[in-house]
């Protein structure tokens, strides 16, 4: 009989749920992705791997893509930080965790120490590859205002044979931060490059907005200080408009600066 009753009520509240859904409106609560994403502890990881890390690693990296945001963090590190770490942690030469994960970090999640966290990582199983130590450096340099750091990993850079690809700047480049000046014209360079080498998706599209704003900048400037050999399109091709005595951008851009350093915990869940 209890049986029977039990049978009888399960239907009986599944209805009356359908009901109340179909028929109550219910805020619609947003939470952001910083807030619902789950990061593993990195030990119990590596504890409960059991012998696949390897595998584990493919699959949490696979997620992360699948998951990926491009909300920006205020203060701390963002949730792909932790994730990128804690791959490292279980396949420490898993090279596309360094290389992509410190790019998104960098230009998406505007995660700049978190980005060079992740290149840094990156640099004790690889500390002679040339495009850590290139993305590095330029996250270092343009990002976080480490001239030190930057001037290590682009001299390191310098000695790798693709270097060659970028021999009409980079030495010139690291003369400048050596000489502790640096310009927007090498940062449209490097950051042109960035651009060329990244796939179609999220990260270009971001890089893309910031080759934007450091064109525009440097244009404008060229420009309007009635300078010769100023470019007089943007990045898409569009001639800069001359209005009330001043060349100004069809499109709105903002300046490409570095970030201000965050306080911050360098703790994994």
């Amino acid at each position: 009989m209890k049986k029977i009753i039990i049978i009888l009520i399960i239907p009986i509240f599944l209805v009356i749920s359908n009901f109340l859904k179909a028929n109550i409106n219910l805020p619609n609560l947003k939470v952001s992705k910083e807030e619902q994403s789950l990061n593993l502890n990195k030990s119990l990881v590596n504890i409960f791997s059991i012998g696949q890390k390897r595998m584990l690693s493919n699959l949490l990296w696979i997620h992360t893509m699948l998951e990926s945001d491009i909300e920006r963090v205020e203060d701390g590190n963002s949730w792909m930080y932790y994730r990128f770490n804690t791959i490292s942690s279980l396949e420490p030469l898993f090279y596309e965790n360094y290389i992509y994960g410190g790019l998104y970090l960098s230009v998406i999640k505007d995660d700049v120490e978190g980005a060079a966290d992740i290149y840094n990582l990156g640099l004790k199983y690889y500390p002679r590859d040339f495009r850590l130590n290139y993305n590095g450096a330029f996250n270092d340099y343009f990002e976080l205002q480490d001239k030190e750091a930057a001037l290590k990993k682009y001299k390191i850079a310098l000695e790798s044979p693709e270097a060659m690809a970028h021999s009409k700047y980079l030495p010139s480049l690291v003369g400048r931060i050596q000489a502790e000046s640096g310009g927007l014209e090498e940062a449209l360079i490097i950051l042109t490059n960035h651009y060329n080498n990244t796939p179609d998706g999220k990260l270009k599209d971001r890089l893309r907005e910031d080759l934007y704003g450091l064109k525009a900048e440097i244009d404008l400037k060229c420009l309007n200080t009635i300078k010769e050999g100023c470019q007089a399109q943007d990045l898409f091709g569009e001639d800069y408009l001359l209005r009330e005595g001043s060349y100004r951008a069809q499109r709105e851009w903002k300046k490409f600066r570095p970030k201000k350093k965050k306080e911050r915990t360098k703790s994994s869940p």
